[in-house]
């Protein structure tokens, strides 16, 4: 079993920009996966919680990109920004392993067709969570892609 959410009233902005913000209407991926939106997460897999407190967008893109990444090779890496962990994941037939590089994290598996449900799922949830809190998001391009890719665009 897969448990992925975040809460988007906890999740903050960011504090980047000559006015201290930053403009969610033009931003690239990279500043907004990886300078904005810091909030806690839930993520917890049979026989591992892998939850804590980073940039949610970057976590739900870097697993739904290794989801994509497993449908074609046996494994795939996400190095998640801030130094929040590097995750490893392995698929063998049809499971999917997934292990944190820091052993205290320990390891969890799912089935691969319910990890990949799942970070799809993910990925939409975070996307209009944050397009609701933060509507200048609705403008960003970069927001628009993300959301079609999570509703199989």
């Amino acid at each position: 079993m897969i448990e992925l959410s975040f809460s988007a009233a906890d999740t903050g902005g960011a504090d980047r920009g000559p006015r201290g913000t930053m403009d969610f209407a033009a931003a690239d991926l990279y500043d907004l996966t990886c300078e904005a939106f810091r909030g806690p997460y839930t993520f917890r897999v049979e026989g591992a919680d892998f939850s804590g407190t980073g940039p949610v967008l970057d976590l739900a893109l870097g697993l739904f990109t290794a989801a994509g990444e497993l449908a074609g090779a046996g494994r795939a890496r996400y190095s998640a920004a801030g130094g929040a962990g590097e995750y490893r994941f392995e698929r063998r037939g049809g499971k999917e392993t997934v292990r944190i590089h820091r052993e205290r994290d320990g390891k969890g598996s799912a089935e691969y067709a319910e990890f990949e449900s799942a970070t799809r799922a993910f990925l939409g949830e975070v996307v209009r969570g944050l397009c609701e809190r933060f509507p200048d998001l609705r403008r960003n391009p970069e927001i628009r892609r993300l959301r079609e890719a999570a509703a199989g665009g």
